[in-house]
């Protein structure tokens, strides 16, 4: 549900600074029907908010909860804006007894992708 909190709050923002570097979410449900639907009602569109100049969405195929894990075709960018980048990765948290669970953020914080979207931040000079 993070992510659709800080959507809403991105879009509610999206006239006032501060920008956004790179906006990362993982393991969204806000490519499911009813939650592009929800948001249609409320906000009108589901774009990409303005002030976010990168958003990249990973998700994993078996996770339940990211069950659309393209986030591109729901989210179209309004002018000057960037589109999303969806990156399929695998998430492969088990638990304890041995169960795998697709939508642990353990697993996704995991991930090679997020470690390369992080240190790619952090080394960045120009980051705000």
């Amino acid at each position: 549900m993070g992510s659709i909190i800080a959507y809403d709050v991105l879009r509610m923002m999206e006239h006032r600074p501060p920008a956004i570097d790179h906006f990362v979410t993982i393991g969204s449900p806000l490519g499911l029907p009813i939650v592009t639907q929800h948001i249609r009602e409320e906000l009108s569109n589901t774009t990409v908010p303005h002030q976010v100049r990168h958003w990249t969405n990973l998700a994993d195929p078996g996770d339940r909860v990211a069950l659309d894990c393209s986030l591109t075709d729901d989210y179209r960018p309004t002018p000057g804006c960037v589109q999303v980048q969806d990156d399929l990765i695998h998430n492969g948290y088990v638990d304890r007894s041995g169960n795998n669970d697709r939508h642990n953020s353990y697993g996704y914080l995991r991930t090679p992708e997020l470690s390369d979207i992080v240190r790619e931040f952090l080394a960045a000079e120009d980051r705000i």
